[in-house]
């Protein structure tokens, strides 16, 4: 299944190998505009295992400081300006489709 979300959504994989590059920076993106604190959330923590850059502890793998510098670099790409609009408010970001229901798979995985 994939939903869209400007011609781009989240493919509904369990591993982090069969997510595209960019929906693995969407995901983080939707996870860390979510809170004021993401770093200490569920929500956060999912995603990062599903993106393959946390180990099954919750904990940052060797994966973690080369995808966060990748982000860095797509975040400040054109083509997540769009997306970043959509996200720009926790609000937004925590009613974002695609990556509540790629997240946790439960409408209440990022509810307020």
């Amino acid at each position: 299944m994939v939903i869209s979300s400007c011609g781009r959504g989240l493919a509904d994989a369990g591993h982090a190998s069969k997510l595209a590059t960019d929906e693995k920076h969407r995901l983080y993106a939707t996870a860390l505009a979510a809170s004021d604190s993401p770093l200490d959330t569920e929500t956060f923590r999912l995603a990062c295992q599903k993106i393959g850059i946390f180990d099954q502890d919750g904990q940052p793998n060797d994966n973690y400081l080369a995808f966060v510098t990748e982000h860095f670099e797509w975040g400040t790409s054109e083509q997540s300006e769009e997306f970043r609009r959509q996200i720009n408010t926790k609000e937004k970001a925590k009613a974002y489709e695609p990556a509540r229901r790629f997240i946790m798979q439960t409408p209440q995985a990022l509810s307020p």
